[in-house]
């Protein structure tokens, strides 16, 4: 029998779609813009804020005011696009939870996001939403002042589940995120960009005992 107890989500690209970029935001948003392409510096700047609002270091408004002259927009335009970067839960996701919950296991997100996306996913008006209070656990980098691959966030879940490593899987779509997490001894699976991520977190749960 499997040691599991823990099924630990990602969120964007494992168990919610979002948009491939600015340039798909701008789409997305109906925005009659286009955002250049940028520049190593750019680039890092964009990484820098990004990191920064994820971890509250900044709020939102301000992520906006620093980000629209790196991309060589308006504020207002950022907001737009972040607020239709999320574009909704894939197939599927939540049948999954319910289906683990009804195997005993009890279920978390872990996720590198912020103030505003976590706000839409709440709204059950928002195109975005989730019903996260399915999960047993909601862990948001903005949340714990950390982001991944940080192991201050990992050492976080664990102590605030209870959990030992080896009593969680973990399914993310960044190499460096599922690294870190198999370091502390977790059943961390990257997710592929295939556009059918919970038919790839099926597979690896029956792999791991977890489901039939």
């Amino acid at each position: 029998m499997s040691s599991i107890r823990l099924i630990c989500f990602d969120l964007g690209r494992v168990l919610v779609r979002i948009c491939d970029g600015w340039r798909h935001a701008c789409e997305i948003a109906g925005l009659a813009i286009t955002v250049s392409q940028l520049d190593p510096a750019g680039e890092d700047r964009i990484h820098r804020l990004v990191c920064d609002h994820e971890v509250g270091r900044i709020d939102f408004d301000s992520f906006c005011r620093q980000i629209a002259p790196v991309l060589h927009i308006q504020p207002a335009q950022v907001a737009a696009m972040m607020d239709v970067y999320l574009l909704g839960m894939y197939p599927g996701a939540i049948e999954l939870i319910d289906e683990l919950h009804a195997r005993g296991y009890q279920t978390a997100c872990l996720s590198n996001t912020n103030t505003r996306h976590w706000q839409l996913m709440y709204d059950p008006s928002s195109p975005a939403y989730l019903p996260l209070d399915k999960l047993t656990y909601r862990f948001a980098s903005q949340l714990i002042g950390h982001r991944k691959p940080d192991d201050a966030i990992y050492a976080h879940v664990e102590q605030a589940a209870g959990m030992r490593g080896e009593q969680i899987a973990f399914f993310d779509d960044v190499p460096e995120n599922v690294q870190a997490a198999r370091r502390r001894g977790w059943h961390a699976e990257q997710i592929l960009h295939d556009g059918q991520p919970i038919h790839q977190i099926r597979q690896h749960l029956r792999r791991l005992r977890v489901l039939e």
